[in-house]
């Protein structure tokens, strides 16, 4: 009987893992920056699920600085996640887009 040695297959490296391999990947700090990020975003998108709401109430509901939520709310705006839903006062109010 002729016993044939078949060697394991390596599994064929996608272009993305190499050009991560030779950057060297991301770093921890970019890591971080990234998560903090999303939960900002996740808080924000809760909050929004109570109605519609000010940057000042927002920041209040979700214990974050008003700039920060201003910053995040434009962005959110920007790409079609938030809309102008009213006023309140003197401030406008933001409510999730289709949730208006």
């Amino acid at each position: 009987m002729d016993s044939e040695k078949s060697e394991p297959k390596q599994k064929e490296k996608r272009p993305i893992d190499i050009l991560r391999e030779s950057h060297g990947g991301v770093s921890d700090e970019l890591k971080a920056y990234f998560k903090e990020q999303n939960q900002v975003r996740k808080a924000l998108i809760e909050a929004f699920k109570q109605g519609a709401e000010t940057v000042p109430e927002l920041a209040d509901r979700t214990k974050l600085d008003p700039s920060r939520v201003l910053w995040h709310v434009m962005a959110m705006k920007k790409y079609g996640q938030v809309v102008e839903a009213g006023e309140k006062g003197d401030y406008p109010t933001y409510a999730l887009a289709g949730k208006e």
